[in-house]
C-alpha cells in the first residue's frame, strides 16, 4: 500500500507565489504583443524606399527598361510647367507640353499614376512632410494628375537620380549604382541651400577631413538626436541601389566607386578621387548641374 503524501502549509505557499507569478508575467507580456509594434523612424525610410525601388522595377519593365522619367522634353525645374491636374497635357513634338518645364516631383508621381504606389509612401516622418491627399480643382482621381500637388516639396521626402540629364538611369545600370535615397542634404523645400558655415551642415566631403563626411549626410536621420536635438548633420541615409537592394549607409560616397550619390563629379575627364566622392555642389537646375559619367550618381528632387 503506497503513503500519501499530504501538502504542507510550505508546498501550498510555494504553488501560490508560483501562479499569482504566472498571472502577473502574462498581464505585462500579453498587452506589449497584442500592441502593433513600430519600427524606427530610419526603417520606416529603408522600407519605404525598398518599395519605392520595386515600384522602379515593375515601371521600368513596362517601358522598355526606362526608369521613371516625365513625358516631354523640357528642362529640369523647380515647378512644374503646367497644372498638376491638367487632364490631358500634350507631350508630343510641336504640343503645348512638349517642351515645359518639368519637376523630379512629377517624374516620382509616375509611379503613382502607373504602379498605383501610395503617396504615404513618399514621405519620412521625420520630415516634417505629409502624404498628398490627392485634392485638386480639376476632380481627377489620384492616378491622373502629374504631380504631387500645387506645392509638391511638402509631399516628397526621397530623392531621385536625376531623370533629366545626360545620363538618366534605366534597368541596366549596375549594382552600385544608387537611384534614390533620402532627400539631398543640398535641397530643402524644393530649394537648393548654400554650404554651411563653418563645421555646419552641408558641407563637400574632403578626404583629407574626415570630419567633413558627416556633414554631407542627408539631414533626415541626424545625429544629434540622441543628445536630445532636432537637427543638424545626418548620421546616414537610406540608399535604393539599381539591383533593387536598399541599405543605410553612413557616408553619402557610396556610389560606384566610392561616387558621392549627393553631388555631381567635378569633371568629365579623368577624375580624381576628391571629383569623384567630394564632387561638386548643384548651383541651379541647369545642364552644367548634371552627371558627369555614366556611373555618377546624382540624387537631385
Amino acid at each position: 500500500m503506497e503513503d500519501t503524501k499530504i501538502a504542507t502549509p510550505v508546498d501550498v505557499i510555494v504553488i501560490a507565489v508560483v501562479l499569482i507569478t504566472g498571472v502577473l508575467l502574462a498581464f505585462l507580456i500579453l498587452p506589449s504583443l497584442s500592441r502593433p509594434r513600430r519600427l524606427p523612424l530610419p526603417m520606416v525610410c529603408l522600407t519605404n524606399l525598398k518599395g519605392l525601388g520595386t515600384a522602379m522595377a515593375i515601371y521600368a519593365n513596362d517601358y522598355d527598361g526606362r526608369l521613371p522619367q516625365m513625358p516631354g522634353e523640357g528642362p529640369w525645374a523647380r515647378d512644374l510647367g503646367f497644372s498638376f491636374d491638367l487632364p490631358a497635357p500634350d507631350f508630343t513634338m510641336g504640343g503645348d507640353q512638349a517642351q515645359t518645364a518639368r519637376t523630379i516631383t512629377a517624374s516620382w508621381y509616375l509611379l503613382v499614376r502607373e504602379v498605383d504606389v501610395s503617396p504615404k509612401q513618399f514621405v519620412c516622418r521625420m520630415s516634417g512632410q505629409t502624404p498628398f491627399e490627392g485634392k485638386n480643382p480639376a476632380g481627377l482621381h489620384i492616378t491622373e494628375m502629374w504631380d504631387f500637388g500645387r506645392d509638391p516639396y511638402q509631399h516628397v521626402s526621397y530623392s531621385l537620380h536625376n531623370p533629366y540629364g545626360k545620363y538618366p538611369a534605366n534597368e541596366g545600370r549596375p549594382s552600385g549604382f544608387a537611384v534614390a535615397a533620402d532627400m539631398n542634404p543640398w535641397f530643402r523645400s524644393g530649394d537648393i541651400v548654400a554650404p554651411g558655415l563653418g563645421v555646419s551642415a552641408p558641407q563637400i566631403i574632403s578626404l583629407d577631413d574626415e570630419a567633413t563626411w558627416k556633414l554631407g549626410n542627408s539631414w533626415m536621420h541626424p545625429l544629434q538626436k540622441s543628445k536630445g536635438r532636432t537637427e543638424g548633420p545626418g548620421d546616414g541615409q537610406n540608399v535604393v541601389f539599381a539591383d533593387g537592394h536598399a541599405e543605410f549607409v553612413r557616408t553619402s560616397n557610396c556610389g560606384i566607386g566610392k561616387d558621392n550619390i549627393y553631388t555631381f563629379q567635378s569633371r568629365e575627364d579623368n577624375p580624381n578621387e576628391q571629383d569623384i566622392q567630394g564632387g561638386s555642389i548643384p548651383t541651379g537646375r541647369t545642364a552644367e548641374n548634371d552627371a558627369k559619367a555614366e556611373d555618377d550618381s546624382f540624387l537631385a528632387i
